[in-house]
């Protein structure tokens, strides 16, 4: 299912903002548009000055905004069992958001583009517009968009696409939409965004040939959609792609991945890897052995120790491992000069070396990923969730569910119209048909702060990682509903066991035996997506 085999963005297009008052209030207004308060200390460092007076009305936290993903475990499967989630490829290029602001001169409104990479900078982009969609003479302003660079390649030509995917929208005209639910902000980005670009350029097609590069919605599915993605999806991608994402329907976005906040919204959104694909990022620094003849002196010439260091916040760093690097393949980057100290490098692990090896090195990237992101990936490694696991688990369970899905939508509308009464959340039928229509109409204010308090999603509790057991985990039983007399769909095994393979540098692959639900007794089945 994975492939890299496809060329990754080297660099952002753009000239990038090095001067320091320009990209200082670049940087306060997205943390303004984003709502993000932090410390007055950064700002000081930020623009050089210790004037207390100077910097007092200060208080935004001047950092890269983007939410990112924790990795997939064992533990997911269950959340995945219990609340919504859609599903998408995980695309293997480069992270970037896109701000888009108008500002005055005197010849009249000016629309800047700029796109802003996860190291923080600012790169201003030239040669494109994203009008208004309701007048296509009006531009478009104060709007956050998230996405990632991709090369696309045509199997047919070969030749080389540079394409900005975009999958969500959390600030649009300076309406901030992090707290609304992922289908109302997918619905803004795709008829107010999007949509709105594609007409412009439909209408005026010389505007394609001047554009830096192309823009494209990322598509998502229901997470029980997941046999389409790998299947159907994947396949037909003409980009690389390195694993799944699984982002919550309910959630609202979060940004970073600090530890408390890791805590609080562990399961916003999920990334999924083979535990062989699986990658960590860290800073790479090289230590070299002392001169036999004088201890004091680093001996350049000799082959050095590559040291791993992990990113600890304000803790700085810490070592963490090594990674091995033959000897060949150090003659050959030593002989093309190849700076290889104090870079971030993505790695992973090899099960039948027993070592970290370098996969690419990460430019793109100012840290290494940070420690609480580096034991949730190592966690994700000894789970060893692997695509069969993934697929046959979710995809087999509902083999019989999704050729119904007419009954299915029915039960559906059924279910939640009974339940209504005493649940505040979103209908799931509703869900579901708000997303395919990418309704553009929002609620009334006060409506979208009651929504988003009532999506907010509850993290569950903490559980021991099965993993570390030696015994198997028990079999997860589907609750199934009083009026349930349905027996086991013919052809589905009551039981199947599952290889699941990992790179675990402690435990070896092993074999897993998961209980399937009765898949006649629909409201029970769609309970656990």
């Amino acid at each position: 299912m994975v492939n890299v085999n496809f060329p990754v963005p080297e660099k952002i297009p753009g000239q990038l903002i090095t001067d320091n008052q320009h990209l200082y209030f670049l940087k306060q207004h997205l943390a303004h548009l984003c709502g993000l308060h932090g410390s007055q200390k950064f700002v000081n460092l930020f623009i050089h000055i210790n004037n207390p007076r100077l910097t007092s009305c200060f208080g935004l936290l001047l950092r890269f905004p983007g939410s990112q993903p924790v990795s997939f475990t064992q533990k997911s499967l269950e959340l995945l069992e219990t609340e919504d989630f859609w599903v998408c490829e995980k695309s293997d290029g480069v992270r970037v958001m896109v701000l888009i602001v108008v500002k005055g001169t005197p010849q009249g409104p000016t629309q800047e583009v700029y796109f802003i990479d996860r190291k923080d900078e600012f790169f201003l982009i030239e040669n494109i517009t994203f009008p208004h969609y309701e007048n296509p003479n009006r531009l478009l302003k104060d709007t956050v968009v998230d996405g990632e660079l991709v090369i696309d390649v045509d199997p047919k030509t070969g030749h080389q696409q540079l394409r900005f995917l975009a999958f969500d929208c959390i600030v649009w005209e300076a309406n901030n939409l992090m707290m609304r639910p992922l289908m109302n902000r997918y619905g803004r980005l795709k008829d107010w965004v999007i949509a709105p670009l594609k007409k412009l350029i439909n209408m005026q097609p010389h505007l394609r040939d001047k554009m830096p590069f192309d823009v494209k919605l990322k598509t998502m599915e229901l997470a029980y959609g997941i046999d389409k993605v790998l299947h159907q999806d994947l396949p037909k991608l003409t980009h690389g792609n390195d694993g799944l994402i699984f982002t919550s329907a309910t959630a609202p976005y979060r940004t970073g991945t600090d530890p408390k906040m890791f805590a609080r919204s562990f399961f916003q959104s999920l990334k999924w890897k083979p535990p062989s694909e699986n990658s960590i990022d860290f800073r790479l620094e090289l230590r070299f052995p002392p001169l036999s003849d004088d201890p004091s002196e680093a001996d350049f010439y000799a082959k050095p120790l590559f040291v791993l260091l992990m990113y600890c916040g304000k803790e700085g760093e810490q070592f963490f491992d090594t990674v091995e690097m033959s000897d060949e393949e150090w003659l050959e980057r030593k002989e093309r000069r190849e700076q290889l100290d104090n870079r971030v490098v993505e790695v992973v692990w090899d099960s039948t070396r027993q070592t970290w090896k370098i996969l690419r090195f990460r430019d793109d990237k100012k840290n290494g990923n940070y420690r609480a992101v580096v034991f949730s990936i190592l966690d994700s490694i000894r789970d060893g969730v692997e695509a069969a696991e993934v697929s046959y688990i979710l995809i087999r369970l509902l083999h019989g569910l999704i050729k119904r899905s007419p009954q299915i939508r029915q039960a559906w509308k059924a279910r939640a119209q009974a339940q209504s009464s005493g649940n505040k959340s979103p209908h799931r039928h509703q869900q579901e048909t708000n997303f395919k229509q990418n309704a553009t109409k929002s609620p009334p204010r006060h409506q979208q702060e009651t929504n988003s308090k009532q999506n907010a999603t509850k993290s569950p509790p903490r559980t021991s990682n099965p993993s570390h057991s030696k015994s198997s985990p028990e079999s997860r039983q589907v609750p199934q509903p009083a009026s349930s007399g349905a027996s086991v769909k013919p052809g589905l095994p009551a039981t199947v066991a599952v290889n699941v393979v990992g790179g675990n540098p402690k435990t070896k692959g092993k074999k897993k035996k998961y209980s399937l639900a009765q898949v006649g007794s629909v409201a029970a089945t769609m309970k656990r997506i």
